[in-house]
């Protein structure tokens, strides 16, 4: 009977040391991992990606025209694209610095904050429409622009409110 057992038992003593052997390996990966600094290169170095087999360099890329980008791709941009077009070159125009090097984190940064509703600035925009957004405008803090956005809210629905009296009258 104990030659019975016997494998059960080296069985169980085989996943406990699997296991905290796994265990061991993630704890050691999970302290030693260093983030590394993404170094500035230069401009001519980076591509970017037009379609299938065309890419430009950062510094082409600043140059680059609508009527170039047609000559390149072969596709015309319409009325929406050259705006993207256009703001794509002037967000990379502000990360390639006079040196000729660019920041590649400054690129890839999401500076934008997510909008929090303000109750302040809504009643302010919902009560007083012009003179709300202009009070609001004159706070300079974190919250500035969340402040904005709500006073703008708030001063939509009294002009949608406002237009919807006057045109029930008639």
């Amino acid at each position: 009977m104990e030659k019975h057992y016997l494998p059960f038992i080296n069985h169980c003593f085989m996943y406990k040391y699997f296991l905290s052997t796994l265990i061991l390996i993630c704890t050691v990966h999970s302290y030693s991992a260093i983030p590394i600094p993404i170094k500035d290169t230069a401009a001519n170095r980076r591509f970017i990606s037009l379609g299938p087999g065309i890419s430009l360099s950062l510094a082409d890329y600043i140059l680059l025209k609508g009527s170039d980008f047609k000559k390149l791709t072969g596709c015309k941009l319409n009325w929406k694209e050259a705006m993207a077009f256009k703001i794509a070159k002037k967000k990379i125009k502000k990360v390639v610095k006079k040196d000729g090097t660019a920041d590649m984190l400054a690129l890839d940064k999401r500076p934008k904050k997510p909008f929090k509703w303000n109750w302040g600035g809504f009643f302010l925009g919902l009560l007083l429409p012009v003179l709300g957004l202009i009070i609001t405008a004159f706070f300079k803090d974190e919250q500035r622009k969340s402040r904005i956005d709500s006073a703008g809210i708030g001063a939509c629905i009294f002009g949608i409110v406002f237009l919807a009296i006057v045109l029930s009258s008639f």
